[in-house]
């Protein structure tokens, strides 16, 4: 009878401690992801390694956020990574279209011819659309999704079907 109380209290700690584990894990990404975007938002670097941050952080973010087995817990974690971050998410993304609309068309192929070379866009084709299949019934989700991936620019995101 003391060994199956026992059993008992060390699983039910052993529960407890899994789940705070998780969720110190949750927060310490969160952290990163709003210290990374911070810094690129309020930095001078040019607007196409701003974007490429942004990007790379949000395949991050997409990679983290498939690997929740509980959709409830998923949507909390985007909500919390959106409540976070979309100021500087923004800021990134209207510094990057500034910049962009400045193009002449030379310089606009150019930057497909980049971006289409980046090592992350192979992730973004991936995940995306798991992103979105997963959360489609999530309007805001998908819109942030599609804000960010838009970024990379408006003709490369469309033509990709992403």
């Amino acid at each position: 009878m003391q060994k199956a109380t026992l059993l008992l209290c060390l699983a039910a700690g052993l529960l407890i401690a899994n789940t705070g584990c998780a969720t110190w894990k949750q927060n310490r990404w969160l952290s990163n992801h709003n210290k990374t975007l911070k810094r690129l938002a309020e930095s001078n670097i040019p607007p196409e390694q701003k974007l490429d941050g942004l990007v790379q952080d949000y395949v991050l973010f997409m990679n983290e956020d498939l690997k929740f087995f509980n959709p409830v817990n998923g949507v909390k974690y985007v909500q919390k990574y959106h409540s976070q971050n979309e100021r500087y998410i923004d800021k990134i993304l209207n510094d990057t279209q500034k910049w962009q609309s400045g193009l002449n068309t030379l310089e606009k192929v150019d930057l497909g011819l980049r971006v289409a070379k980046k090592p992350y866009l192979n992730d973004v084709v991936d995940l995306v659309p798991k992103f979105k299949k997963k959360y489609k019934q999530y309007a805001f989700i998908v819109n942030l999704t599609s804000k960010v991936v838009g970024g990379l620019t408006g003709f490369l995101g469309k033509g990709l079907g992403i």
